[in-house]
């Protein structure tokens, strides 16, 4: 386990402490196959810490947004409980989607609630301290880099790495934004054709328990809803003139929105190295909602099964 930046900075011990208190003992390791293990401190201790340095601040909870299937929540922090609506030192906001799960499945609402309070809470010092190991890096860089050396290069002074298809920066993206969705041409047949066949060599391809490496059955039901819109008009394709077999990570994206069901989305396993190496886009869905869009709209991998997907869960949304 790494060490933490709690045990090795005397000012971040420091930080909201509390004699006779210790929030690092309360903190579970949470032990994941292939990962290393990781401290978190739940919710209810993030608030009990609040409440000794704070007992007269409050923690505001209100719902942004609200739907059968999902739900947005934002949390405050307030000093005091006199403090103005705006006068707030920490906020933040979660989104969380109904699920198949038949213990916390339709407690969305709740989740929601209570992950955006622990982010607030952790914004405002209370579990800030151990970040360093209770979360992953930042997927994607928000702001300018600090140059290693005047007039070197990141190139030179960095290791070559090769970056995760499926967490690939847009050239000329400005630090932070998040641009609109920009359709891309195609590749042609025959190069489609290979895509397909290295997915097929690597087990890339879904299915619902036929074996076949590819997904069967991919009508979205009447129940769902349906699927909405995609978020621009894309330049018309050959329409097909009924519904496919099966469905191929190669099939153009649109297509694939087209025919992918909700349950078949959620399931879609995120390939390559990346942050969500592994997770489904369920998973996804529930711990880092804003990441979805970036699937749905930056991702330029070879697997058109993940922005298909993304796309289907955002649409149900």
């Amino acid at each position: 386990m790494s060490e933490l930046l709690y045990n090795k900075s005397k000012a971040v011990e420091e930080l909201n402490k509390v004699e006779g208190f210790y929030p690092l003992e309360l903190a579970r390791v949470i032990s994941n196959e292939g990962q290393e293990e990781q401290r978190y401190l739940d919710v209810k201790y993030r608030k009990l810490w609040f409440r000794l340095v704070n007992p007269t601040g409050k923690i505001i909870s209100r719902i942004v947004h609200f739907t059968e299937n999902m739900a947005v929540v934002e949390a405050r922090i307030y000093l005091d409980k006199c403090d103005q609506e705006n006068n707030y030192i920490a906020n933040s906001f979660s989104q969380k989607f109904r699920t198949t799960d038949t213990q916390f499945g339709d407690k969305f609402l709740e989740m929601a609630e209570t992950a955006a309070i622990g982010r607030a809470l952790a914004d405002a010092g209370y579990g800030l301290q151990f970040a360093d190991v209770g979360e992953g890096n930042d997927p994607m860089q928000v702001d300018a880099g600090i140059p290693v050396n005047q007039g070197t290069s990141m190139q030179a002074a960095m290791p070559a790495q090769n970056p995760a298809p499926a967490m690939q920066q847009t050239p000329n993206q400005p630090a932070g934004a998040m641009p609109a969705f920009q359709t891309q041409a195609m590749p042609g047949q025959q190069m489609m054709e290979q895509f397909y066949q290295e997915a097929q060599a690597n087990g890339n391809t879904i299915s619902r328990a036929t074996g076949s490496g590819q997904m069967t059955n991919p009508v979205m039901s009447s129940a769902s809803g349906g699927v909405a819109p995609t978020m621009q008009q894309i330049p018309h394709q050959q329409q097909m003139p009924s519904k496919p077999q099966s469905l191929a990570p190669n099939m153009p994206v649109e297509e694939l929105v087209k025919w992918m069901s909700y349950e078949q989305a959620i399931q879609v396993a995120i390939t390559g190295k990346g942050k969500f190496s592994g997770k489904t886009m369920g998973q996804v869905a529930m711990e880092s909602p804003s990441s979805l869009q970036w699937f749905a709209e930056q991702y330029h991998g070879q697997n058109h099964f993940i922005p298909a997907a993304a796309r289907v869960i955002l649409a149900k949304a």
